[in-house]
């Protein structure tokens, strides 16, 4: 029987506001990312859906997130191998300094900046993925990280998934993964209705 994992994406950050690059620098979520991530505990509260243990990317952002879908009952373990891409010398400067689509495949563009290989993202969140999931007791696992590196993970898996995302999604959105025999597949992607957020 396989394993569950769900994989999301951190709340809104300052820094998505502003349309400024992360990586592997961080920004606080703003009240709206706050309110994604209740959105997102309440999907969870609603479907029933429990943990039996839960993972972060080791940047506060996607700590915060964690904290506030567990509403700070479930310990975490923060670990790095759940970062998002470095991006280097972009850190910290605005988007439209990327001459390919923040949101398209990188390959290893970001190399020139001192920033990270996408394949060598793709092997980071696999073999940290895994781990996790190889783990005693882990049948329903959560896990939250950044969306390129979430984007970078879920194609690599592209030939397993039942879902296939084509379009960036939104902040807090949920990626269900099924895990078996060291296989990943994609069969749900939960997306928070924040429309009313303003």
């Amino acid at each position: 029987m396989f394993k569950t994992l769900y994989l999301v994406r951190h709340g809104q950050t300052f820094f998505n506001v502003r349309h400024v690059i992360q990586g592997w620098c961080d920004s606080p979520l703003t009240e709206r990312g706050i309110a994604q991530a209740e959105l997102t505990r309440h999907w969870f509260e609603a479907n029933g859906i429990t943990f039996d243990h839960a993972y972060s990317s080791s940047s506060e952002r996607a700590c915060d997130t964690l904290e506030i879908i567990t509403r700070g009952s479930l310990p975490y373990e923060r670990t790095k191998g759940l970062k998002e891409f470095r991006y280097g010398n972009l850190e910290g400067c605005p988007y439209d300094l990327f001459v390919v689509s923040p949101y398209a495949s990188y390959g290893d563009w970001l190399v020139q900046f001192g920033g990270d290989d996408e394949t060598k993202v793709a092997t980071r969140m696999t073999s940290t993925l895994v781990d996790i999931m190889e783990r005693p007791g882990h049948q329903s696992v959560l896990a939250v990280s950044h969306g390129a590196c979430i984007r970078c993970f879920t194609s690599a898996w592209d030939a397993h998934n039942l879902v296939h995302v084509d379009t960036v999604t939104k902040n807090c959105s949920v990626y269900t993964f099924s895990y078996e025999d060291g296989i990943f597949s994609l069969r749900d992607l939960f997306e928070p209705d924040d429309s009313a957020l303003g």
